[in-house]
């Protein structure tokens, strides 16, 4: 069979569970082992340690060390690596890249595009950036197909001058078993923990970039409130300085995070998807979320509320939410109900392998 998917070189510059797409990438890569399918891991960096034990002996890392050192410039480093990534292949296997590999590839898996997320923030290309955008459109280029994680994503590398043939839309998946109802049973005594009374208004921020993600504005728009009890709790190793935010640090226990809030808040500027709402939802717990995010086209309500990224749209959601908090009817019975998508990692990475063998 000239299409059997025999393994999967998958390349990506982190195999580890941090950011949103980082997370997706764990997942993915997990579920093709459950599935049978071997793969390669090709990165700069990996955390075994943060697959589960029942995947991660059976994943082959390969670490190719970039020549830029990252300490200089991220960028670079990236840069140099997507250079080199695809000569560290096994022959015979597919080639997924969730970086941005210039070369021939089964498929590109695009999380956002750089020119947009720079057109977004109101920002020019720079050197650095313009190297990040070639590298982007050899990428679609080479691609086989290319996998966008949301309608708006799609749209942007279409406007890249890509043949919409071969550019399709999946959102991406969630772990079920992470994220669930069950992680509500820490609910109580994760609040004890933070502190948090029964009657104060929890508000998770799980941030890896907080001007990106509205930290100001949704600060702000609490202070104009003067909500007593409101808090601002932020999950990141980033801390906020400010009265009514609450600073975690990284939590591993994001799940118990998510349920143990009463919301979860994105005010971004810029969210290709924002996988964090959808982990929220599945905990029981709606998202508050900016339209800027491509993850509005995918969820509704109860689960999700979209608001203009305004101060007031801010304060016209929070009212809302807070709204039913105090009438006990914010928190989610039938999570799956505002999830308008397939999102198991079993029937997302079912639909890879499918295209994968055409």
């Amino acid at each position: 069979m000239p299409n059997a998917v025999n393994g999967i070189n998958f390349i990506f510059h982190t195999f580890a569970a941090a950011g949103g797409m980082e997370r997706a990438v764990v997942d993915m890569v997990s579920e093709f082992i459950r599935q049978g399918v071997p793969v390669r891991a090709i990165g700069m960096r990996s955390r075994a340690e943060d697959f589960p034990k029942e995947v991660r002996e059976k994943i082959e890392f390969v670490t190719v060390r970039a020549a830029f050192p990252q300490i200089f410039s991220q960028r670079l480093a990236n840069w140099s690596f997507e250079n080199r990534a695809l000569d560290f292949c096994r022959e015979g296997w597919k080639i997924v890249a969730a970086s941005r590999v210039p070369g021939k590839t089964d498929m590109a898996i695009s999380g956002g595009s750089h020119l947009a997320h720079l057109e977004k923030k109101g920002k020019k290309p720079g050197f650095t950036d313009k190297l990040v955008i070639a590298h982007e459109k050899s990428l679609y280029a080479g691609a086989g197909t290319i996998v966008a994680h949301s309608e708006m994503t799609r749209r942007e590398i279409l406007a890249l001058g890509v043949p919409a043939e071969k550019t399709i839309c999946l959102f991406p998946p969630a772990d079920t078993q992470r994220f669930s109802l069950e992680c509500r049973r820490s609910r109580d005594a994760i609040r004890r923990e933070w502190k948090i009374e029964p009657t104060d208004f929890a508000l998770l921020f799980p941030s890896n970039n907080h001007a990106l993600k509205g930290a100001d504005l949704i600060l702000q728009a609490m202070d104009e409130m003067d909500v007593p009890g409101m808090r601002l709790v932020v999950a990141s190793r980033r801390p906020i300085n400010h009265p009514r935010a609450l600073n975690l640090g990284f939590r591993a226990d994001i799940g118990a995070c998510y349920a143990a809030a009463d919301a979860t808040i994105l005010a971004s500027r810029y969210e290709a998807f924002g996988l964090v709402a959808v982990e929220s939802i599945l905990c029981g717990t709606p998202a508050l979320l900016s339209e800027a995010c491509g993850a509005t086209d995918a969820l509704c309500a109860p689960g999700c509320w979209a608001f203009p990224r305004t101060k007031d749209g801010v304060k016209t959601a929070l009212a809302a939410a807070l709204e039913r908090f105090r009438a006990g009817t914010l928190s989610l019975a039938e999570p799956a109900g505002s999830v308008k998508y397939p999102f198991s990692l079993e029937m997302h990475v079912g639909k890879l392998l499918e295209i994968l063998r055409k």
